[in-house]
């Protein structure tokens, strides 16, 4: 890899996140922060929706679950779920190879993250 396409990579990803970042803090002054708080008040909805999060294909649940860290909506709990949940984009390649391995896999990262999460 030449050192433009490594840059357009990095400048790619740094957008992505940005974006997530600004969609959270969207959604949170549109709603006057009524979402955001039902989350805070409630533990087992946060670890709920980070490994949910964190079951989506690719790095948008990854992302998106370290947004809704970065403005204290999740606690430090729910991001581990998020991360231990997370298969990233290899998901897709699993999907495609070992579609019945995959969603044994997915089932028991869900039960793992939200053991991992409480």
């Amino acid at each position: 890899m030449d050192i433009l396409s490594l840059l357009k990579q990095s400048l790619l990803i740094t957008i992505f996140v940005l974006s997530m970042m600004l969609i959270i803090e969207y959604l949170n002054v549109l709603t006057r922060g009524i979402w955001s708080k039902s989350l805070k008040s409630s533990p087992s909805k946060q670890i709920l929706l980070a490994t949910v999060l964190g079951l989506i294909p690719g790095c948008l649940g990854a992302y998106t679950a370290v947004s809704l860290y970065v403005h204290n909506i999740i606690s430090t709990g729910a991001l581990v779920a998020a991360m231990i949940a997370t298969s990233g984009d290899e998901a897709f390649f699993m999907l495609s190879i070992i579609p019945e391995t995959t969603i044994i896999i997915y089932i028991s990262l869900f039960v793992i993250a939200m053991a991992a999460g409480f």
